[in-house]
């Protein structure tokens, strides 16, 4: 009887996890999207005032080299990504209650030139009638773009 019990309570807990996350209507994923697709567009275009308006106060990203950053600390960086486009892949998304998760595989090039491949986690809430970007860790899974000054402020 105690073989039983383990695999058992294993299928519970994971029955129970699994039914935490909600399904998502075809109109939640459109405007997830969107609004991926403008943050994604304000980072091509260095826009650091675009990306903030997308952006909560409560903004946190965990980035590639370790370093975390709130959204008043990441905002200098955005221009770096200037000229810079993203193709994703592998997308998933879950969302709990007002709280979305959205995974996946993203290349990032340069001058149509590919500078780094990562899986990446990014948090949405709705919150004051639009979805908020308030998260982002991203983990490099392939090539990566080291000492060309990505990390730094940009000089002015």
């Amino acid at each position: 009887m105690k073989v039983y019990s383990l695999p058992i309570l294993f299928i519970a807990v994971l029955s129970v996890l699994q039914s935490t996350g909600q399904t998502l209507s075809k109109k939640v994923i459109a405007q997830l999207d969107a609004v991926e697709k403008e943050m994604f567009a304000a980072t091509s275009n260095g826009d650091s005032l675009a990306f903030r308006k997308i952006c909560g106060e409560d903004y946190y990203t965990i980035n590639a080299n370790g370093t975390a950053q709130s959204l008043e600390e990441a905002l200098p960086y955005v221009t770096r990504f200037k000229g810079s486009t993203v193709e994703l892949s592998q997308q998933k998304q879950r969302i709990y209650g007002n709280f979305a998760l959205r995974t996946g595989f993203g290349k990032a090039f340069i001058n149509g030139k590919l500078v780094a491949e990562f899986l990446y986690t990014s948090g949405w809430i709705f919150r004051d009638n639009r979805w908020q970007f308030i998260h982002w860790q991203g983990t490099p899974t392939g090539i990566l773009l080291e000492g060309k000054g990505l990390m730094e402020p940009p000089k002015n």
